[in-house]
């Protein structure tokens, strides 16, 4: 339970980003012995950074018994951390903090225990591990870890094809970017250039924008935002996918090539060409996949 003692005490919610769209519920009974009292309010917009009070402060002699709480980003686009806090009057406790993404809820419920829900309304069930590896500034995960990556210069997929390199990512992560970083060979002409992420069914689940024309110098790093923010639903196997479509594609930092009959024939495929013919759009759900024997460093920040 959540507890309101006196009529100092109240619960609030801040909204870290402005322009997000936060709708919270509320619902409680009020104990005033020998009276049980049900309340709750509706708080339709929460839009700026101002802390905003939910849950108000009981009257008279009762206590306030916060049965639920329920605080859902309404914005389709934005995301945004958001902070629930506890006051007495005097002193303003955190209670939790998260980010919800568009559509997703954060839910108190009457046994004590938080919930996060996706957009869906599938609960998150996660434990995030702090990052632990040696990747660029803000990396989350990498495909090869970036202090092995033996930079060999990586012939990749042909234009228009699909790239998939496969990356393990971990339930209740945030991905905003993808870093690829180019070789020996900068691109030619080139007039489309996508990058995204999908799932070990090779579902598509995010996607940065179509770099069309720009140029690709060799031998740089570029960080490619995705066009919303994807939090990892379940730990396991993905893949970044990624093509160009050029007249000379880019060569890729990569890995040393492995055996014909070695691991990396073995299923799951880590590494290889998929979906042909591709021109302005990622397909929804990449093709089959054939092997490569070398694999490209990427990076999700």
């Amino acid at each position: 339970m959540l507890l309101l003692k006196d009529t100092a005490s109240f619960i609030r919610v801040t909204c870290s980003t402005t322009g997000a769209d936060l709708r919270v519920h509320a619902s409680w009974i009020d104990e005033d012995s020998p009276s049980y009292n049900p309340g709750s309010q509706n708080t339709p917009a929460i839009v700026n950074t101002t802390p905003t009070i939910v849950v108000p402060s009981p009257s008279g002699t009762a206590a306030r018994n916060v049965k639920h709480l329920n605080i859902t980003n309404n914005h389709a686009t934005v995301g945004t951390p958001v902070l629930v806090e506890h006051s007495d009057g005097t002193t303003v406790i955190p209670l939790m903090g998260v980010t919800l993404l568009p559509g997703e809820n954060l839910v108190f419920g009457a046994t004590g225990e938080w919930r996060h829900h996706d957009a869906q309304g599938a609960e998150y069930t996660y434990n995030v591990p702090p990052s632990l590896n040696l990747g660029p500034a803000g990396c989350i995960a990498e495909t090869i870890p970036r202090d092995l990556c033996s930079e060999t210069n990586t012939t990749v997929a042909a234009s228009g094809t699909l790239w998939m390199q496969a990356i393990k990512l971990v339930a209740g992560q945030v991905l905003n970017n993808i870093m690829l970083s180019s070789a020996t060979t900068a691109a030619g002409t080139p007039t489309n250039c996508i990058a995204g992420i999908y799932n070990a069914a090779r579902q598509l689940v995010a996607q940065t924008a179509d770099q069309l024309t720009a140029a690709w110098a060799a031998n740089t790093v570029k960080t490619l935002a995705l066009t919303a923010a994807y939090r990892v639903p379940t730990s396991g196997l993905y893949y970044i996918g990624y093509y160009m479509k050029a007249t000379t594609v880019i060569t890729m930092k990569g890995g040393t090539a492995r055996a014909t009959t070695g691991l990396a024939n073995i299923a799951p495929i880590l590494a290889g060409t998929s979906t042909t013919a591709l021109t302005t759009a990622l397909p929804a759900t990449a093709g089959s996949i054939t092997v490569s024997l070398a694999s490209i460093y990427a990076a999700v920040t």
